[in-house]
């Protein structure tokens, strides 16, 4: 039994016609900076490479890092 920890970055964008989405980076780099984030962000935004059913993305909204621990209760026996 093991615990283990997940980090992904969200990086959420509001698309021209006003609603929310979220691109997910799993296992960003640990000494991530804000201005790194802030020239992805930007650069994203200025290449128009993401397509959304609900439009282009138009502006930064929010950047998070957000860490999940999971702790394995039960493992089956091997047979």
């Amino acid at each position: 039994m093991a615990i283990t920890t997940t980090k992904v970055l969200q990086l959420a964008f509001t698309t021209t016609s006003g609603k929310s989405v979220t691109i997910t980076v799993a296992n960003p780099k640990e000494d991530l900076t804000k201005t790194e984030v802030e020239a992805v962000m930007n650069t994203i935004l200025a290449k128009n490479i993401f397509m959304t059913s609900s439009g282009e993305l138009g502006s930064k909204r929010d950047a998070l890092i957000v860490g999940t621990s999971t702790e394995d209760l039960y493992d089956p026996p091997l047979n």
